[in-house]
């Protein structure tokens, strides 16, 4: 019998066959996350409008969240040992734990709420309220993810954990907001540690003890995940933990290929579900995520043999850092004033910005550890800018829109050494935006939209020149 809450997940690409076997979860998690028709009615109207739902793939995409909604939400009824880390925060250690047991389930719950309360049901509110009347007051520049992670579990809607993987080697906040929930619950947690800021001119390049202590500061939060857990690493963790996600980079890579076309053929917004998947999953959603990019780069490639784009044929092409996690709005308002976004810095990852690894080593924290430092996001601010200036003519750019967000220390500091360096060595100008990539209540799209409108209309002037 057809249930209020059947059109939705069909519009976001659940087959008829997986609602009815998945009834008693759907209606479970909507329950804890205080979800019912009227919720539903809403969310279909705001997903067909801010999401391109006449792509499977992207409708897909839609329900592989839902489906990691889903399993984060049950996960204690499915007799799981629970492990949260935040993000952006080193993947591997938990990658490494849920492919050592199927009884360990590995999340970044703020980012799942995001894609799924605020990208389809329009209702993260509540849940950053909840978070905020808890530890992290409104007005004090708390991050805004930390603030859904604490909301969406002392509301219920998310287990405790059993573990936490916090660190504060990029993002300084998290540690101290994880420490929330150990006070609150008294979860026991590992604490993961480096040295993000290296000196000016050293990346790619980077000292062997960097990954030395890195991987050591890993090791030692994987000894005390099997110790809380009660499991043993699997000697072939690692290799089993890079299955899915060399799959799923594979099709990011075939992604950036088809976004150097003019009309780019995917908006942002997608782009966006796309790239933070693939931090945010080590379970059921990142296996949907793939099944949904084989459909999606299909039909992209269709896109692009006929022409069709989501802005017009030469519109003045920009980067962003990343776009907007919880509300599809602010993101889209690049595409709303006239600019195509063939690439974001995580994408541009995965599009021949990134060095290789380098050096052999053989403990699972030092592997993990000569892959992180590989990436701008770990090693400082200028490997960031670097990743910005290559993307330029790999990508063809006529400017950069440089969000940062103003209650993000690393990323607040880089903001106007990014806009000298960039315009210096590029010569492509750079609009440097403040903005609170996860939360949009007081930096919206509205706010936003005369700073971001200037910006377009000067590059459409340069470019037509």
């Amino acid at each position: 019998m057809k249930q209020y809450y059947d059109d939705l997940f069909s519009l976001c690409g659940f087959e008829d066959e997986e609602i009815n076997n998945e009834r008693f979860r759907i209606k479970a998690t909507l329950e804890k996350l205080e979800l019912g028709p009227e919720d539903m009615e809403r969310a279909d109207s705001w997903v067909r409008q801010y999401h391109d739902v006449s792509l499977m793939g992207v409708r897909k995409l839609l329900g592989a969240w839902l489906k990691e909604l889903i399993d984060l939400v049950l996960a204690k009824e499915d007799g799981k040992k629970i492990v949260y880390y935040g993000f952006p925060a080193i993947l591997g250690p938990g990658l490494m734990l849920s492919a050592s047991s199927d009884k360990v389930f590995v999340s970044a719950p703020d980012m799942v709420l995001d894609h799924t309360m605020g990208q389809i049901f329009n209702k993260l509110t509540p849940i950053l309220e909840a978070g905020e009347a808890n530890g992290l007051p409104p007005g004090h520049a708390m991050c805004s993810l930390w603030q859904a992670k604490i909301g969406g579990v002392v509301k219920g809607m998310i287990p405790v954990p059993d573990f936490a993987l916090a660190s504060s080697y990029y993002c300084d906040m998290g540690s101290k907001a994880d420490d929330l929930v150990t006070a609150f619950y008294g979860t026991p947690m590992a604490y993961i540690d480096g040295i993000m800021d290296s000196h000016w001119g050293d990346f790619p390049d980077f000292l062997p003890e960097r990954v030395e202590y890195l991987g050591g500061q890993i090791n030692q939060a994987l000894k005390k995940a099997e110790d809380v857990l009660g499991i043993k690493i699997a000697p072939d963790a690692w290799e089993k933990s890079q299955e899915n996600s060399k799959q799923f980079r594979g099709y990011l890579v075939r992604l950036v290929e088809l976004m150097k076309a003019d009309p780019v053929p995917l908006s942002v917004v997608e782009l966006e579900l796309l790239e933070a998947l693939s931090g945010s999953s080590a379970g059921r959603g990142i296996r949907e995520g793939i099944k949904a990019m084989e459909i999606l780069v299909k039909e992209l490639e269709e896109r692009v043999k006929a022409g069709i784009g989501v802005t017009e044929k030469g519109a003045p092409r920009v980067m962003v850092r990343l776009g907007h996690t919880s509300d599809p709005r602010v993101t889209r308002l690049l595409e709303d004033c006239g600019l195509a976004v063939p690439l974001t810095f995580i994408l541009g990852s995965f599009g021949g910005v990134r060095v290789e690894p380098k050096g052999t080593y053989n403990t699972p924290g030092e592997i993990i550890a000569n892959y992180e430092m590989t990436g701008g996001y770990y090693h400082g601010t200028e490997a960031q800018i670097q990743f910005y200036e290559k993307a330029a003519g790999i990508m063809r750019l006529d400017g950069f829109v440089a969000q940062y967000l103003y209650n993000c220390r690393p990323v607040a500091t880089i903001s106007h050494a990014q806009k000298k360096y960039l315009e210096e060595k590029t010569g492509l100008p750079v609009l440097s935006l403040e903005i609170d990539n996860f939360d949009s209540r007081t930096h919206s799209a509205d706010s936003l939209r005369t700073k971001v409108e200037t910006f377009a209309e000067m590059l459409k002037a340069k470019k037509h020149k």
